[in-house]
């Protein structure tokens, strides 16, 4: 044991040193593309993707990462938000990767490439070119640049790009992709579509696809290289048990949202009290407006590429959160008045345009935006 100890850690000193302190792998050696299933976290929600390379003559057995994140990065948050956050190649033990997705009953599967050994030497070598420190780091882009991505990319560099991709045309949006694995957290997936924009709703392509691990492991299943398939069948390193951790639907916020809404108009037609109505009305303008800078903020201050535009806006108005400082006065300004009728019509028209194009507008937000319209309404008829 400590003599295998010992080689993984010269051998991860190698990786750090130079590749002109290259890793010359035997013609035995095998290199296999690792899946990993969702996880319960944010970060993992969609799965996972890793490089494993096993060189028995070598004592080799090490998963490649490329989804590697500090969380005490400095400014970690606001750099994740603007799309700025490093993530990094990372390189460890397969029997530590490996017990840690067990701990987290992750499933695990394994496809391993079938490539000569100079097309796995060449694969090897650009590993451990990216894995320098100069080179580890890159901007993370969910839907364009993540571990599954880099996967992808580097297969089809160390084979000359002569990867034939096999798959029936399909149809379906990025948000058609997202929402086979958001269905199980209904808030998540109602936050996700509301600060992602419009540009989400186009088509992806066989190759865009990839970005969600499970789609990269069935295209390399079909997938050829000159004429003979590309990674050998698909094999089971670890199943998990399965698990139910969907959300009840009346937990969800389609539900939610239109109960309460439901709720509150019934109450503010049965009480007329002025004062009630700018007391519920208030937070509704403060949560708004703060869900509209954000959306601002992704949309024009960030690296992130499928934020503008952004259909959510139409409710979630960022001069929301400047209008409700003046809805407690007993009087409404006549400039909060005119803001109120425009964006009573805004609030109309962004419906309207919903049944029409059906932009990326959640349905529950829809709940949200038939009860801007009501307080809207009532608001302008109580400051008359």
């Amino acid at each position: 044991m400590k003599t295998k100890l010992f080689i993984i850690s010269f051998f991860l000193f190698l990786l750090t040193a130079s590749t002109s302190a290259s890793v010359k792998l035997s013609k035995d050696a095998t290199i296999s593309i690792l899946t990993c299933s969702p996880g319960n976290e944010l970060y993992s929600l969609f799965g996972h993707t890793g490089i494993r390379v096993v060189d028995k003559a070598n004592d080799m057995d090490i998963v490649f990462n490329y989804g590697t994140f500090d969380f005490a990065t400095q400014g970690f948050y606001f750099k994740f938000a603007r799309g700025l956050l490093p993530y990094q190649l990372s390189c460890s033990e397969f029997r530590r990767f490996l017990s840690s997705y067990i701990y987290d009953e992750r499933s695990v599967y394994s496809q391993t490439l079938n490539l000569d050994s100079i097309q796995k030497q060449y694969l090897m070598d650009l590993l451990v070119e990216n894995y320098e420190p100069a080179n580890r780091e890159y901007l993370y882009n969910f839907l364009y640049d993540n571990c599954s991505t880099r996967v992808r990319d580097i297969i089809e560099k160390s084979t000359g790009n002569q990867i034939t991709w096999i798959a029936q045309p399909s149809t379906k949006s990025f948000w058609n992709l997202l929402d086979e694995y958001l269905g199980r957290s209904p808030w998540i997936q109602w936050g996700i579509h509301t600060i992602l924009g419009s540009p989400a709703t186009s088509t992806a392509t066989i190759r865009e696809q990839m970005f969600l691990p499970d789609y990269l492991m069935y295209r390399l299943d079909s997938a050829a290289y000159n004429g003979t398939p590309l990674v050998q069948p698909i094999e089971t390193v670890y199943e998990a048990p399965e698990q139910d951790l969907s959300t009840p639907w009346y937990f969800s916020p389609l539900f939610v949202f239109a109960i309460c809404t439901i709720a509150l108009i019934l109450l503010l037609q049965k009480v007329k009290s002025r004062r009630l109505l700018k007391a519920i009305a208030i937070p509704f303008f403060i949560a708004t407006g703060i869900i509209g800078c954000l959306i601002v903020f992704l949309c024009f201050f960030t690296k992130h590429p499928t934020m503008f535009p952004n259909f959510n806006a139409f409710w979630a108005n960022p001069l929301n959160l400047i209008a409700a400082f003046f809805l407690g006065k007993r009087t409404l300004p006549w400039i909060i008045n005119k803001y109120l009728f425009i964006y009573l019509y805004l609030l109309i028209i962004g419906f309207l345009l919903w049944f029409l194009f059906v932009p990326a507008v959640p349905y529950a937000s829809m709940v949200i935006m038939v009860w801007m319209i009501y307080l809207c309404i009532r608001l302008r008829q109580s400051g008359k």
